[in-house]
């Protein structure tokens, strides 16, 4: 191998390297553990928030018409289905989020020498 082979291999290199720099995605901060706990958590406080304004709705009700239990057991059942509504649509983000990802992560796979 000549020198001049080597310059232009060292050229080479050093272009793709300069394209994988420039490609690199910033990784999130966040471990993926602790990723998945923030949407558990997430989803927890979803379902109580909606079960707690269920219960305050149906509480107020009910010491408004002065009917104690029957707005309180109403307006919590709405809260939980609420509280589950937006819990699934969390998940199918959760979702969606993991399948970029790993569509991500598949391309970078296939570019490995930087170009598209």
């Amino acid at each position: 191998m000549t020198e001049s082979d080597k310059k232009s291999e060292i050229e080479v290199l050093s272009k793709r390297l300069i394209a994988l720099k420039r490609n690199k995605v910033e990784e999130p901060l966040l471990d993926d553990h602790y990723s998945q706990a923030h949407f558990a958590w997430r989803m927890v406080i979803e379902l109580v928030a909606g079960l707690a304004i269920g219960f305050g709705i149906g509480f107020g009700l009910d010491y408004l018409f002065n009917s104690k239990p029957l707005f309180m057991i109403l307006f919590i059942l709405l809260g939980m289905a609420a509280g589950i509504n937006v819990m699934l649509k969390t998940a199918k983000e959760i979702g969606a989020e993991q399948v970029k990802h790993t569509n991500s992560a598949k391309k970078k796979e296939n570019n490995f020498d930087g170009t598209d």
